[in-house]
């Protein structure tokens, strides 16, 4: 860089060091200093730098400065055009760590400084900076360097490192807001370009799913607020919001735009420079399910998050499961009442209840109570003949319309075999359309969750690294046995539903579609995000002789994609209404019988 370029002007700090006189400042600031180790050479071409815990000068000019109290702690510098070199392996970019706050320091000025370099939370970091000089500032940043999601490899992500970067994709999709998990936490969402998809929801499992699990690595980068502060308020990203509940919705297309990229953690990150705007909002619908048509019969499924509670007296808390303290169980009970209203179903199935049976106390009862108490539809819970159903400490449970359909005998259940541990024992009514006479069979199902794998790495429940996690050998089992239990029962036009804690390319999912059964949903259809990837856990299933009986199937996008903040258990962002009433959406089927007018 020429003299001109860096316009030199008088030292602004040494640190520790004494003010040094005009002539050394001239010296440190010349371009063919001998001291001065390019940025680049610093980076390195690989994932940790060649100079790690060596002290060194660099020069660089200042890019963004995060000092302030709860931001960063430190500013970026990025090389000269004088000191880059012509290799795309090496970053221009690096981070300068402060102990205390430079306030002199503002982006476009030019500095020479020494210190130790370190892996910070692998992001390459100058720290313990003993000795900075100012040699100006420029009239322009360095225009940012272009680079799109997905990347090739991870040394994609390094070649950036500390530059400032023109965030935007290059495959076609939209800049999607893919995961914010962490963003009320941490403050920090991961962006991809267009939604990432669970391996397994669209690809088979094994070889399939592996490389996709591999190219989602490759198409995501975490969108950080510039700040280390915990649980930030207000939330950032308010220009993102959307949707009737006015969130940070996962689906949320936003425009490209210019920032500095940086890592923590394990993770690559994006730093904005300037404000995220929005492109598209999430997919969202209102309060209520799209309109049933006359003549149609709905059944839902509805994963309700542990709705423990206590013991129906006020007493019993915090709940094994769900609710800590009464008033959040309350606000747990007055959320699922509200989707359930939303979804003007004739007959629901109910996963992760608690499992106290159904009695005056009990958590069924006490839902069921608070829903009849809500609204104009009287709705009776399907009960087997027994206390309680299997022994875990959460259940599943039916409920239904009198008004519509009508029951003549009591639910089954089946504790056998996978249904004696693991998964939980589903459950069978068959009921009776009222507007048709013709009758059907509801079975609500919640298979062994993917967690809590086995400690005998050579058990067939262990994780096989093929996309479907463990104890995918009992959730196929417990599909088998669940088939060959609807069988030898002879239940009349079967519908089932529920929680198979399977994505909708997994075994017990295509062995239930391909022995009679008739999956409506599409494999972009989706339930839950886990890991800023979306797929469907919950499914709906009908008989191969009914799927001409279909008149819709409906993912409602009440909950996946909300941040968690707005469930029950926060009360200062709470409101009474399906949004965030669950982790899982529920999942709406029509159906409309022959004598209905089919």
């Amino acid at each position: 860089m020429t003299a001109s370029l860096f316009k030199k002007t008088s030292l602004i700090t040494a640190l520790a060091a004494a003010i040094s006189p005009i002539a050394a400042v001239a010296d440190v600031c010349q371009t063919d200093n001998p001291n001065i180790t390019p940025i680049n050479i610093v980076q390195g071409s690989g994932f940790s730098s060649p100079k790690a815990s060596e002290t060194v000068t660099v020069r660089g000019i200042v890019t963004a400065s995060w000092q302030s109290e709860n931001e960063l702690g430190g500013f970026f510098i990025e090389s000269a055009p004088t000191d880059t070199d012509d290799n795309l392996g090496t970053s221009e970019g690096l981070f300068v760590q402060t102990s205390k706050h430079i306030g002199k320091i503002e982006p476009k000025d030019t500095i020479v400084l020494t210190g130790v370099i370190q892996e910070v939370d692998e992001l390459t970091t100058l720290t313990d900076v003993s000795d900075l000089t100012s040699c100006g500032s420029v009239d322009a940043l360095p225009k940012p360097t272009p680079f799109t999601l997905p990347v090739v490899d991870k040394k994609h992500f390094e070649r950036i490192e500390g530059m400032r970067v023109k965030l935007s994709s290059g495959n076609n999709e939209t800049l999607t807001i893919s995961g914010n998990y962490n963003y009320t936490r941490y403050g920090f969402v991961d962006v991809s370009a267009g939604r990432l998809w669970t391996p397994s929801q669209i690809v088979q499992p094994g070889e399939e799913a592996r490389e996709l699990a591999a190219k989602n690595e490759l198409n995501r980068i975490q969108m950080d607020d510039n700040s280390n502060k915990r649980a930030p308020r207000p939330l950032p990203f308010e220009e993102l919001f959307s949707g009737p509940h006015n969130s940070l919705r996962t689906g949320t297309e936003i425009e490209p735009l210019v920032g500095i990229a940086s890592q923590f953690n394990r993770r690559y990150r994006f730093q904005p420079l300037e404000t995220p705007q929005l492109k598209s909002a999430a997919k969202t619908v209102a309060y209520n399910a799209p309109d049933k048509a006359g003549g149609t019969l709905r059944i839902a499924s509805f994963n309700v998050l542990n709705f423990f509670n206590g013991n129906g007296m006020g007493q019993g808390f915090p709940t094994p499961r769900g609710a800590d303290t009464p008033d959040e169980m309350k606000r747990q009970q007055a959320k699922i009442v509200s989707a359930i209203n939303a979804l003007n179903a004739d007959v629901i199935g109910i996963m992760e209840v608690e499992n106290d049976g159904f009695g005056e106390h009990s958590a069924i009862r006490q839902l069921v109570d608070a829903l009849n108490d809500s609204g104009p539809v009287t709705y009776y819970i399907s009960e087997p003949q027994a206390q309680r159903i299997g022994g875990d400490q959460i259940t599943v449970g039916l409920i239904y319309n009198k008004d519509t359909v009508s029951a003549s005998s009591h639910a089954l259940v089946n504790t056998a075999g996978a249904f004696a541990w693991g998964s939980r024992p589903p459950l069978a009514q068959t009921l009776t359309d009222k507007n048709t006479s013709e009758p059907f069979t509801v079975v609500v199902n919640h298979f062994k969750s993917k967690g809590s794998c086995p400690e005998d790495e050579e058990s067939p429940n262990s994780n096989q690294n093929d996309g479907q996690a463990c104890w995918n050998a009992l959730r196929l089992k417990s599909a088998q046995q669940l088939s060959k239990w609807i069988a030898e029962e002879s239940f009349p036009n079967t519908v089932l539903l529920g929680d198979f804690n399977a994505y909708f390319m997994e075994d017990p999912i295509q062995y239930l579609s391909n022995n009679g059964y008739y999956n409506p949903s599409k494999a972009t259809d989706y339930s839950y995000v886990y890991d800023s990837q979306a797929g469907a856990l919950d499914h709906v299933f009908v008989e191969n002789e009914l799927k001409d009986n279909i008149s819709g199937v409906y993912h409602l996008p009440f909950n996946a994609d909300e941040p968690w903040i707005y469930d029950y258990r926060n009360a200062e962002f709470y409101e009474p209404t399906p949004y965030r009433s669950s982790d899982h959406d529920p999942l709406v089927l029509d159906l409309r019988f022959s004598a209905s007018g089919m």
